[in-house]
């Protein structure tokens, strides 16, 4: 529009958000389904992994020069400072979400990659990984255990898990058994598996009790299975 000698310019940013809104959707969407797939099929899943790994890294990408463009437009409009102010934060956030789940699926991806070529690992079955996080109750803890064979993946090892948290309960040691602390199921945990097997859970610490740390016992029953091993760890602060 035209008054006089004077031209009065329209800012419309809602497409350049529109496509930053789908952008990120789709790079969420991938990491996602990345990672599901990633999990279940560790051994033939590695060189998908790795591709669509690629994609993301190339998506991240684009997103950095959407936001230097919108940064520029938003120079020329010269937009109210704080309308601006809040539109390259909330960018700034996006991607460094992205980001955080990019580093995420390498470190997936490396744990796959560990059990497809351990390298140097001795053969035989090992503890992977324990995560233990706060529950979705007060003193629950939800905790996930990753076995891994190594090299011997030719056939399935099996046997039972026996865990325990050692702690102090009156200024006295003391140590509970994960199968008691687990509510209406105190089943004794067992494995069976060729490459790798997440076993979770949720168990229940009384409040008098303060954990130390948590002991990992895997009994391998049958003939020909590999030694059982025990690993003790340091309860997360």
């Amino acid at each position: 529009m035209e008054t006089g000698n004077r031209k009065i310019l329209v800012y419309q940013p809602a497409y350049v958000w529109l496509g930053i809104a789908v952008a990120m959707a789709l790079l969420v969407t991938a990491a996602y389904v990345l990672f599901e797939r990633g999990k279940f099929y560790a051994a033939s899943g590695l060189e998908k992994l790795v591709r669509q790994r690629n994609e993301l890294e190339q998506r991240v990408e684009e997103l950095q020069e959407t936001n230097l463009g919108l940064s520029e437009q938003a120079a020329v409009s010269q937009r109210s400072s704080e309308i601006d102010r809040r539109a390259s934060l909330e960018v700034r956030r996006e991607f460094a979400s992205l980001q955080d789940e990019l580093l995420e699926l390498r470190k997936e991806r490396d744990f796959y990659r560990g059990i497809v070529s351990p390298g140097d690992a001795k053969p035989g079955i090992r503890i992977q990984r324990l995560q233990l996080e706060p529950g979705t109750e007060s003193g629950s803890v939800f905790y996930r255990l990753t076995l891994t064979q190594v090299k011997l993946n030719e056939r399935y090892v099996r046997g039972v898990i026996e865990m325990e948290v050692e702690g102090l309960q009156d200024g006295k040691p003391k140590v509970l058994l994960f199968k008691k602390l687990a509510e209406g199921n105190n089943k004794a945990l067992t494995y069976k598996f060729r490459y790798f097997q997440n076993i979770e859970g949720e168990i229940w610490i009384p409040p008098e009790f303060e954990p130390r740390k948590v002991r990992v016992m895997l009994k391998p029953q049958g003939k020909g299975q590999p030694p059982a091993i025990e690993e003790v760890m340091d309860w997360p602060t």
